[in-house]
């Protein structure tokens, strides 16, 4: 049985994943939010390399509020999905970086968070 000495060289090409540097407006921003909100929830913080991103995952709805609230996002941008767990999502742009701001722990069932939404008729506001 003849063996060969040599690898099987395997063709493939690595992805270039651009650099650090790259993402300093990221960094910029989030060092600008943990000093200019020091005192709100610590959030779970995801950096995008894909493109200069961030995402604040915030692991109960207060504190996804008080976010919200601290970075003046309106209500009316907030979105509820749900799947097998329920969250809140938003996104916006902090210091020209986009980000998106989450809110986990829903107290709803995924069937809850997609059932049709009915507005009172009390409540709306006419156009």
């Amino acid at each position: 049985m003849a063996t060969s000495s040599q690898t099987p060289s395997i063709a493939f090409t690595v992805p270039d994943p651009g650099r650090t540097s790259e993402d300093a407006p990221v960094f910029e921003a989030l060092m600008a939010l943990a000093a200019e909100f020091a005192e709100l929830p610590r959030p779970y913080i995801v950096v995008h390399g894909s493109g200069p991103s961030f995402v604040l995952q915030l692991m109960h709805p207060s504190h996804f509020e008080a976010w919200r609230d601290a970075l003046g996002l309106p209500t009316s941008a907030v979105k509820l999905h749900g799947t097998t767990s329920v969250w809140l999502a938003t996104s916006s742009r902090f210091r020209g970086v986009a980000f998106e701001l989450t809110g986990h722990g829903v107290p709803l069932t995924a069937e809850q968070a997609n059932a049709p939404q009915v507005v009172e008729e009390s409540s709306a506001v006419a156009a």
